[in-house]
């Protein structure tokens, strides 16, 4: 089919001005051949086109849906263009902020096999900007798993919206395993104290795990204010690590976290006992490691090797807390190994490390062992 020339030189006109974005003028164009009498099905075909073009340009989203409309009436419009006029009244609407409209139109631009990566984040956005959190998670959900399928890395702005998506639907597990995800490639600190957070808030947290936790904030997301420092040296004390307890101290001192304020005396009272206790275990330590090494149970070994650790002497510690578990520890025998995992990572011997922590797979008690373990793998992981 063809076109008069009375109306094709105008339209031809009128895009070149779209282009170079003078839609006044476009416009004028588009009225000139809109004047012109006894149209053919395709010349308005043609005509509807370019002003659906001329009202996507505008950001009119309705008129240009109402061109497009005209558009796909006869045989005339290939598949190639209206795949990309449901991509642009999609985006039209998006941008528009219609959402409930963008859905609509993205997912008849999908239907007809579009397939661009800002679509589907438009998408999820619209879901999730709508407040359809429902649907947004299931549209991140199938992301995702296709990104990590592929093996490639997910989004961390997709990440985001799945997180919040899940906790608005107060879905604790599956923003917790989002959340994971998040910390598996995007490990900020911020991310990690995100992480560790729900671990602290996990009910029933088994009290025997409080420094394991500790431990693993530590090395993750860091201690961020005077209540992390002082309680988890009060914990290191209430479990008779005090010489933990004091270097706990001494690095919330010498960040400058810990400082004379409205709980100075608190703040004394507590470095002068785990100071004092200190001090006495580090003097009859040695005595100590000669006892225990009599002992059948490796239990106090152990303790006494992680107290060797903390005072700087790694190679003696390991040796010992090594010699320990192959003696067999009757009693948290299980929260030993975790320990020293934690050790192993300091020490920047994650091969180790994960090796320990794999013989702790599937292990749910005490609750938040198996927590603990996930993170820590996480962590060495990316290490």
């Amino acid at each position: 089919p063809s076109v008069r020339p009375e109306i094709g030189n105008p339209l031809l006109d009128a895009r070149r001005l779209i282009i170079e974005k003078n839609n006044g003028q476009a416009a004028a164009k588009v009225q000139a051949a809109e004047a012109v009498a006894d149209k053919t099905p395709y010349e308005l075909h043609i005509l509807a086109r370019v002003k659906g073009a001329l009202a996507s340009a505008m950001g009119d989203a309705d008129l240009a849906v109402q061109q497009y409309e005209l558009a796909s009436q006869g045989p005339w419009l290939k598949q190639t263009d209206k795949v990309a006029s449901l991509q642009a009244l999609g985006a039209l609407y998006y941008n528009a902020k219609n959402y409930a409209k963008a859905i609509d139109w993205i997912e008849k631009y999908q239907q007809a096999g579009g397939d661009d990566p800002s679509m589907k984040m438009a998408l999820t956005r619209s879901y999730y900007l709508k407040a359809d959190y429902a649907n947004a998670a299931k549209a991140i959900d199938i992301e995702v798993g296709k990104t990590l399928s592929a093996g490639k890395v997910p989004d961390e702005t997709q990440l985001k919206l799945l997180i919040d998506s899940r906790m608005r639907l107060k879905d604790e597990a599956g923003s917790t395993k989002a959340l994971e995800t998040m910390v598996q490639y995007y490990p900020s600190q911020a991310n990690w104290r995100s992480l560790i957070a729900r671990l602290w808030a996990k009910p029933q947290l088994a009290p025997r795990l409080q420094m394991d936790v500790f431990r693993l904030q530590m090395a993750t997301a860091g201690l961020a204010d005077e209540a992390d420092y002082t309680d988890m040296a009060a914990w290191a004390l209430q479990e008779g690590s005090s010489i933990e307890a004091s270097k706990v101290l001494e690095q919330g001192y010498a960040s400058g976290v810990l400082v004379a304020g409205d709980k100075a005396r608190e703040l004394k009272l507590l470095t002068d006992k785990a100071g004092k206790a200190a001090a006495e275990d580090q003097n009859t330590l040695e005595k100590d490691i000669a006892r225990a090494s009599t002992l059948p149970d490796g239990f106090a070994l152990f303790n006494y090797g992680f107290n060797l650790f903390q005072l700087g002497q790694s190679e003696r510690a390991v040796a010992q807390m090594e010699q320990a578990l192959a003696k067999g520890i009757a009693r948290n025998g299980d929260l030993a190994r975790l320990r020293l995992a934690s050790v192993y990572a300091k020490l920047n011997q994650p091969e180790k490390a994960l090796e320990l922590l794999a013989a702790l797979a599937g292990k749910v008690e005490p609750i938040g062992l198996d927590d603990c373990v996930t993170y820590w793998k996480l962590f060495l992981r990316r290490s």
